[in-house]
């Protein structure tokens, strides 16, 4: 009878890398869900949309593109669902890349359509409620100017159109006692370490949705509140998912990765029974011959 690590020695690479495909192919076809506890900087980022007032505005910072978008992605789709079904006023600026407008964009749009199909009733329109401020170059001289004077140092929107017209009109200051309350920054890149210190001591509570590579170097700034909560890669788009009660395409891609891990410890536990039943195997042979 051949021996156990030898059949598996056997095995077809091309199979192994199959089944990894299969493994994590099949929970994004069938659409399972798997639960994924909250981890405390999501809770906190959450809590902070959720208890925003009203007549206060949120800014996000769009500095993603098409590298980060697996991550990036689904976490501004989350952070904007949350906006749009809580009616807060809402401006992006991109400081990173050019690119970001238009696919930040998008993700509004798909935001709105699908908080439209839970609630036929919402009305969040461009300009009223929120406003896309396009690209701007990143200096800090004009970043400490836009915090100061937007309206002045941001004359029109990323088609031109007068902020003048917009709910932008009235905003003159940011952080206690002014109209900017919150911003977020959704980024692949280091926009996050230009708005940090300049917003934090303003009194502007600062949320960050960076990639999972990014995020062990934010947690101090968690540690001591210089940012109220984080978003960590394509999990904490699952867990900001699963606090707004909607299964989207990061909690599905999050079972597909739990479903490849599976596989790979499968893996893992058989080749090491293969390599504990050869030990056995020889230590018996050794004791026959002797």
């Amino acid at each position: 009878m051949e021996s156990l690590e030898r059949l598996l020695g056997r095995i077809d690479r091309r199979l192994v890398y199959l089944g990894l495909v299969i493994f994590t192919l099949v929970p994004l076809v069938k659409q399972w869900n798997l639960p994924t506890p909250t981890s405390q900087p999501v809770q906190s980022l959450y809590d902070t949309i959720e208890k925003m007032p009203r007549d206060k505005i949120a800014v996000l910072g769009i500095d993603w593109d098409a590298g980060t978008q697996p991550e990036s992605r689904p976490q501004m789709l989350a952070l904007t669902r949350h906006l749009v079904r809580r009616g807060i006023k809402f401006a992006m600026i991109a400081v990173g890349y050019p690119q970001s407008p238009q696919l930040s964009q998008d993700v509004v749009d798909e935001a709105i359509t699908a908080e439209k199909k839970l609630n036929p009733a919402l009305d969040f329109r461009y300009g009223r409620d929120y406003v896309n401020l396009g690209y701007k170059a990143l200096t800090r001289p004009w970043l400490l100017s836009f915090v100061t004077d937007t309206l002045g140092t941001v004359g029109s929107d990323w088609k031109n159109q007068p902020l003048s017209q917009t709910f932008m009109s009235g905003v003159r200051q940011w952080g206690t006692g002014g109209q900017v309350e919150v911003f977020i920054d959704l980024t692949g890149s280091t926009t996050l370490e230009e708005w940090r210190p300049l917003l934090y001591p303003k009194g502007v509570r600062v949320g960050a949705a960076v990639t999972a590579v990014m995020a062990p170097e934010q947690y101090p700034f968690l540690a001591n509140r210089q940012l109220v909560g984080m978003l960590t890669g394509l999990k904490g788009a699952a867990e900001y998912e699963q606090l707004m009660k909607y299964p989207g395409i990061a909690s599905r891609q999050m079972t597909g990765q739990s479903f490849a891990h599976i596989y790979i410890l499968l893996l893992l536990a058989m080749g090491n029974v293969a390599v504990v039943s050869g030990m056995v195997r020889q230590r018996a042979e050794r004791g026959r011959r002797s």
